[in-house]
């Protein structure tokens, strides 16, 4: 019998996000080729061939790209030159391994907006051990931001420091090489917008969700939908995420992270060229999720509608501090028997500090009802020694 959906997927990467790439397509029966570094990962009951090895190791690439139609990855730290080897000899790619070039290098990520005319703050990009012999007056306020210009993950290889730290040498050891240091920008609302892109370049983008982070672990806490931005902010921000899309010529899924100043002006902060933290609400709250709308760009089918169905509030479960290992998760029964309330476990075997390890979606009619219910159920939810 001939199947609608023959396209066989390869996922560079084994995570939740592949996780639920692959689970927005179950109804469609698609398969899915995992590239991954062990098989205790999110992603190995699903795949239909699962092939164990680095991420970087290009001859696993291209076993993988060998038995797929599509190849796509769930995470940046990937072999980018294979990939554009692979381009340049037939293989589909999405998004392209030319712009997760880009994207995989803070530095080049940042030229890119300057030299595209895309707002984002300040910067200078230097050599860790040139910091303390620099001029920071170019900086207003007392403090900066230093990123690794490669590596960072999830609130990794950022932090925020004062310049006097930086003037005396006390740059943290994790930042070694080229670093970018930009503009502190204190008080800002963090925004993102999804867009998607097609290979005939029809864009439809998600609407403006508002993200909360949690300040020890620089993660995304909680985001909301729709945001409570202004209607002349959110045209602002959409419009400066779908330029900076068609500025790479992007084709596949986007999460645009943006920063809106007290001052009202809205600036690019980073682009993840994947599924994102920010759009796992969709999957419940829109009527096609960010996930849905990466596989019909691989399938070469139209674009989903993006709209936002009801109000929704996103939570990320992550590691206790005091738990590391085997686990289980208290509160569940609160959550379950919560109206509107969803989760997703990413089925991970061992839980640690600071780890993602699901995250609950909140539908409500009424956001600030969505909102407390989250808060309630967060207090509840806790990974708990086994």
């Amino acid at each position: 019998m001939t199947q609608p959906f023959s396209t066989k997927i390869g996922i560079i990467g084994g995570g939740q996000l592949g996780k639920m790439l692959i689970e927005s397509a179950k109804p469609w029966n698609v398969e899915f080729n995992i590239l991954e570094a062990s098989k205790d990962c999110p992603c190995f009951e699903y795949a239909s061939t699962f092939i164990e090895g680095s991420l970087m190791d290009d001859e696993k690439i291209k076993e993988l790209a060998a038995i797929s139609d599509v190849i796509t990855y769930e995470i940046e730290h990937v072999g980018v030159e294979t990939l554009k080897f692979l381009e340049q000899n037939g293989t589909a790619v999405i998004p392209s391994g030319s712009i997760l070039e880009i994207i995989q290098d803070k530095g080049v990520q940042k030229q890119f907006y300057k030299d595209n005319g895309l707002a984002t703050s300040p910067f200078i990009i230097v050599d860790s051990s040139e910091t303390s012999q620099l001029d920071l007056s170019r900086f207003p306020g007392n403090r900066v931001v230093i990123k690794s210009c490669k590596g960072g993950y999830d609130g990794k290889g950022v932090s925020i420091m004062s310049k006097s730290d930086i003037s005396n040498g006390k740059t943290p050891e994790v930042f070694q090489g080229r670093v970018v240091l930009e503009n502190f920008v204190p008080e800002v609302t963090e925004l993102s917008v999804i867009v998607a892109r097609d290979a005939s370049g029809d864009i439809r983008s998600f609407p403006i969700v508002e993200m909360v982070f949690d300040p020890e672990i620089n993660l995304v806490d909680y985001l909301f939908a729709p945001s409570a931005v202004s209607n002349q902010v959110k045209d602002q921000a959409n419009t400066l995420a779908v330029k900076a899309i068609e500025a790479l010529n992007g084709v596949g899924i986007f999460a645009v992270e943006l920063f809106l100043t007290k001052e009202g002006e809205v600036i690019i902060n980073e682009i993840a060229p994947r599924p994102h933290n920010s759009g796992h609400h969709t999957i419940e709250a829109n009527y096609t999720s960010q996930y849905e709308q990466l596989m019909r760009i691989m399938l070469n089918m139209p674009l989903g509608e993006t709209d936002l169905i009801t109000p929704a509030v996103m939570t990320n479960i992550i590691g206790a501090d005091n738990v590391t290992g085997a686990y289980t998760l208290g509160g569940l029964e609160d959550l379950m028997a919560t109206k509107g309330a969803y989760l997703h476990w990413y089925n991970k075997s061992v839980t640690k500090p600071g780890r993602k390890m699901g995250h609950f979606t909140v539908l409500d009619s009424d956001l600030d009802s969505a909102v407390q219910k989250s808060h309630d159920l967060k207090r509840m939810l806790k990974t708990q020694p086994q």
